[in-house]
């Protein structure tokens, strides 16, 4: 899924709850319907494809996923999957307009992972989909999930070495003495493989299996809100295959059907006109250039780090919104110990390291570091010239005081001047008068 943008958004394992649109409508013999942005799909942007096949068998696997689908009620018919530069996504089959539809999945084509026992481990919505995967019915979706080998789950830092797990903040060979000197994407991970090992004894299943379901659920799985059953966690089958794009102008949402009987249908509308043949993207997160400005203070639609983004989808995002958003957080007062793991490399070193041959797990590991040290650079020196700017500014202004008053003084002379020469020219022409 290379930076592709099948986003589930915000956060495959932060549960990003969705907002509610206040859109509610009516029409005749039409139930009561409310709208709600949710979280975007979650899938992750890796560069590569799943497995090496023939594009004909992928042509094979998406027509019979495409038939499975609208036997379901779902509407694919504006987009097929296909190789975009070496990556696997969905184009336009024709020209979409803005605000037009791209996709439609009612929730009953949906595939529920939820586990109301415990909303906040992942590791039981993975074993849920391990139990899924042997239904029949739900073989031509299987078939198009990310293979254990494959690029996309690779590049998760659940399946990075010990030593490539180092490599996200600190030289080979370095060893934290706290756990809390550890960055958030180690902390994270090191607790997603004590879950799944958890699980794996639990359940007598190989751990490697429990990890790959949890990676795909990451990935993939839409978090949202049911007026009925509250939290939800549904994989989508369909606009999970939509790759990332920060700067994607389409949107996910929801409109819930309440009259008599709860149903909805998850679209993906068009927030720009796209081009027959055109790749169709979404941002994953919340978008970094939002009108407003947010660099890294929204709130709502959370715009997302590259921890985030790594974790979720294993992949490190290099636009440039993002990366203002990452510079923002690693300036803080909290990030100092991360600004320290980060200073003991280079990104000289981290370049030389990545012109080697190196394993995809230990590429995105030192994108990730290298990106970071990018964003923390770029942050500072930006604050430097604000207050660079913002002093400037401060003599320019106590120059221009001076100015002013120097300017005030010299008028008051003259006046005082004008009206001394004033009065002696009256007192002159009353002594001519006498």
């Amino acid at each position: 899924m290379a930076m592709s943008r099948s986003k589930k958004c915000l956060q495959a394992l932060l549960l990003a709850v969705a907002w509610h649109w206040t859109c509610t409508w009516c029409s005749p013999g039409r139930a009561r319907a409310r709208w709600v942005k949710v979280a975007q799909p979650t899938r992750r942007h890796a560069a590569g494809d799943d497995m090496p096949i023939p594009s004909s068998s992928k042509e094979d696997q998406w027509e019979l996923f495409s038939e499975w689908m609208r036997a379901r009620g779902a509407k694919m018919e504006k987009v097929k999957i296909a190789d975009v530069n070496g990556m696997r996504g969905l184009v336009a089959t024709q020209d979409i307009a803005e605000n037009e539809s791209i996709v439609e999945v009612p929730l009953g084509a949906s595939i529920d992972i939820s586990d109301p026992t415990n909303e906040k481990d992942p590791s039981l919505n993975a074993l849920a989909l391990l139990r899924l995967l042997e239904d029949p019915d739900l073989a031509p979706y299987v078939e198009l999930l990310p293979g254990r080998d494959s690029p996309d789950i690779l590049r998760m830092p659940d399946f990075y070495s010990e030593e490539e797990l180092q490599m996200l903040s600190r030289p080979v060979g370095f060893h934290a003495t706290s756990e809390l000197q550890c960055p958030e994407v180690i902390q994270k991970t090191l607790r997603r493989r004590e879950l799944c090992a958890r699980r794996a004894q639990e359940s007598s299943l190989q751990e490697g299996s429990v990890k790959w379901a949890l990676c795909t659920v990451a990935q993939r799985a839409f978090s949202l809100v049911s007026p009925i059953d509250g939290l939800l966690r549904l994989m989508l089958p369909g606009i999970d295959l939509f790759n990332h794009d920060a700067h994607a102008l389409h949107t996910m949402k929801v409109r819930w059907n309440l009259d008599g009987y709860v149903d909805a249908v998850f679209k993906v509308i068009a927030g720009s006109p796209i081009k027959k043949g055109e790749e169709v993207r979404i941002c994953y997160g919340g978008s970094p250039f939002r009108p407003d400005g947010c660099g890294g203070d929204c709130v709502g639609d959370l715009a997302l780090t590259n921890a985030q983004y790594l974790m979720r989808y294993g992949f490190v995002d290099g636009c440039m919104g993002t990366t203002m958003v990452d510079g923002k957080w690693l300036v803080k007062d909290e990030s100092e110990s991360i600004r320290e793991s980060l200073a003991k490399t280079t990104v000289q070193e981290d370049d030389e390291l990545l012109s080697s041959s190196l394993p995809l797990s230990a590429q995105t590991a030192l994108e990730f570091r290298r990106h970071l040290k990018v964003a923390l650079k770029a942050q500072q020196e930006a604050d430097a010239l604000a207050a660079k700017a913002e002093a400037a500014k401060s003599e320019e202004q106590k120059r221009a005081e001076a100015e002013a008053k120097e300017q005030a003084e010299k008028e008051a002379e003259l006046k005082e001047a004008n009206a001394a020469e004033a009065r002696k020219q009256l007192l002159e022409a009353l002594e001519e008068k006498s």
